[in-house]
């Protein structure tokens, strides 16, 4: 008889209690935020923000989302004709094609990681090689080697959306992250 397949899920970081998972380091904290909507939209994504989330403004790497924004709405651009349009709560649009944009909702696609505090800008800086400073129209980026959008959701908040599967990844990383002081010598201008 042959022999059953070896579990390899034992080989996986275990997903956290995301309700109650909270970490806190030297100067800095991190957090699931829950219940945002997140749509991606391609297209014309002026005519998408319009009909799906009027006043929303667009928010690229190192940018401050929500600047003159409505509705709490934003728009992470991934790409020319590509961003994620997050919203306090999940919209109800209809996934297809429409006045030339395309709508597919995907609330649950991405984890959004909150972290905060006065350290955040060196421990950001630690999980990317990007320029920070010098930000980008897109908020696309590789953090801990993970492909996510980051950007800021206020002075001392950062906000990382990663691809769900890689949310305990980089949950990991982070949580390594605790008990030490982040690199003071990380800049924002890059490793």
């Amino acid at each position: 008889m042959p022999e059953a397949m070896h579990d390899r899920g034992r080989f996986w970081t275990p997903a956290p209690d995301w309700r109650a998972a909270s970490l806190e380091g030297e100067g800095w904290r991190a957090r699931r935020i829950h219940g945002l909507g997140q749509t991606l939209v391609s297209g014309d994504l002026d005519a998408a923000r319009a009909a799906l989330a009027p006043g929303a403004g667009e928010v690229g790497l190192w940018g401050v989302a929500g600047e003159g924004a409505g509705d709490g709405a934003y728009a992470a651009r991934i790409a020319r004709d590509r961003a994620l349009l997050v919203t306090p709560s999940p919209l109800a649009a209809a996934p297809g094609w429409r006045d030339g944009f395309a709508v597919s909702p995907c609330d649950d696609l991405y984890a959004a990681v909150e972290i905060s505090g006065p350290a955040m800008p060196q421990l950001v800086a630690e999980g990317t090689a990007a320029d920070l400073e010098a930000g980008s129209r897109s908020a696309a980026v590789l953090f801990s080697g993970v492909s996510c959008l980051l950007y800021r959701a206020g002075p001392e908040r950062a906000r990382l959306h990663v691809e769900s599967p890689f949310a305990a990844y980089i949950w990991t990383w982070l949580h390594g992250c605790v008990g030490r002081a982040p690199n003071r010598g990380a800049t924002l201008q890059g490793a």
